[in-house]
């Protein structure tokens, strides 16, 4: 199926989610996609909606997902600015959960960087509001 102005994603039954590697979530590069629905013939149209606000609404999400893992590395031995925090992850997956309110997102290490950072930071958001990460967001 084709998902404007997305691209193209397919049903994986196994996984009970349409996936695919699209464009236009995120300015600089594709991001993995997942839709999750539990029947391949069940209409999405709300979800493909919710894509779209979440493609609106990147920098806002993002700048939030920024600033936990700068907060992350702060007084640390490994601390970074913003800025540098910025450059070094970008946004790799995106999953839509069947609750239309529920994702999952994660932030990917540049190839570029020091080997303490290069792992994958990984995000639950319900609502616009970051309710878990894997490393600890209360600050």
């Amino acid at each position: 199926m084709t998902v404007e102005p997305f691209g193209n994603i397919s049903y994986k039954s196994k996984d009970k989610e349409w996936f695919g590697l699209v464009d236009n979530i995120a300015p600089n590069n594709k991001v993995e996609l997942a839709i999750c629905t539990d029947d391949i013939n069940k209409d999405i149209a709300d979800k493909i909606e919710s894509i779209k606000q979440f493609a609106i609404d990147y920098n806002s999400i993002m700048t939030n997902l920024y600033e936990l893992a700068y907060q992350k590395y702060k007084n640390s031995k490994w601390e970074k600015t913003l800025d540098q925090i910025k450059e070094m992850y970008f946004l790799t997956a995106v999953s839509l959960k069947e609750d239309n309110k529920t994702w999952w997102l994660v932030l990917e290490p540049d190839f570029k960087v020091e080997s303490i950072y290069n792992h994958f930071l990984r995000f639950t958001m319900v609502d616009r509001k970051i309710v878990w990460a894997n490393f600890n967001i209360d600050f």
